[in-house]
């Protein structure tokens, strides 16, 4: 299990070992960021402008991309059957200790588990259970790739289809694709702090602040991409809006799929 953390915000990771520790998962281990304001770091060994759904990146969203993958080799170069990777800014639930322990028994049953909340309104199959655990299928995209569990299957996956790359890290892990199994844990047992309430915000903007006050440069706002690119993109989007719409999310509720947001572990709703 690693938590990803920059070597240059020891407050992110003060937080989540501390915070970690108490929910029984002192095992995380912290894995040094690639950091897109080092001009010297390795971004983008397989970014390419274009090559995917968004046209380009920001320096960093490809450093953050980089990241993941990075673990994702270790992973395979390992022969590890599975990997839990987080961020450093994320509440975990009290039962994330247990839901963790038994999916990673049971890799093998999916490529993906998806552990933390996403506050986009996403669509799910219906609900099985994976050694114990609730689950759902995630049938679109979802944000925030702040927890989840990768298997090593999964890994070898995402390793191939990102040798060249143009998306963001978690459009990229959840798209929906043929003979990629992406599952969702029923309610969420991790959330990043930027999505808590009012009263943890305070807290949430000390965490963010060395980041958000880094070099404008890695952050810049990238190109949408040329014209005929964003009309493709548009026609793509319009078909599977229309396909949700002319009977599919009817279908998918009757057979009892859910579409909305994911629901929270209880005791992250305090």
């Amino acid at each position: 299990m690693y938590y990803i953390n920059l070597d240059r915000v020891p407050e992110r990771r003060a937080f989540v070992e501390a915070h970690f520790q108490e929910q029984g998962m002192g095992s995380v281990s912290r894995w040094s960021a690639t950091d897109a304001a080092d001009t010297d770091a390795p971004l983008g060994s397989g970014y390419k402008q274009g090559t995917g759904e968004t046209w380009a990146l920001s320096r960093s969203e490809i450093a953050c991309f980089e990241s993941h993958r990075a673990i994702w080799a270790y992973a395979i170069e390992n022969n590890l059957p599975a990997v839990v990777i987080f961020e450093d800014d994320m509440l975990l639930s009290r039962m994330a200790e247990d839901v963790i322990a038994k999916l990673l028994t049971a890799a093998a049953h999916f490529d993906v588990a998806k552990l933390d909340y996403s506050p986009a309104v996403s669509r799910f199959g219906p609900t099985t259970e994976i050694n114990g655990v609730s689950v759902r299928p995630l049938l679109s995209n979802a944000v925030s790739a702040g927890g989840y569990i990768l298997s090593q299957q999964g890994c070898k996956k995402l390793l191939n289809w990102s040798t060249v790359y143009s998306d963001r890290l978690d459009d990229f892990v959840f798209m929906p694709r043929p003979g990629w199994h992406a599952v969702q844990v029923f309610p969420a047992v991790a959330t990043q702090l930027w999505m808590t309430a009012e009263a943890k915000q305070q807290e949430a903007n000390l965490l963010f602040s060395s980041e958000r006050e880094s070099d404008p440069k890695i952050n810049q706002k990238p190109s949408k991409g040329p014209f005929l690119f964003r009309v493709k993109k548009e026609l793509i989007n319009g078909t599977r809006r229309l396909k949700w719409r002319t009977g599919y999310d009817k279908l998918l509720k009757q057979k009892g799929g859910f579409i909305g947001l994911v629901p929270l572990a209880p005791d992250l709703l305090d």
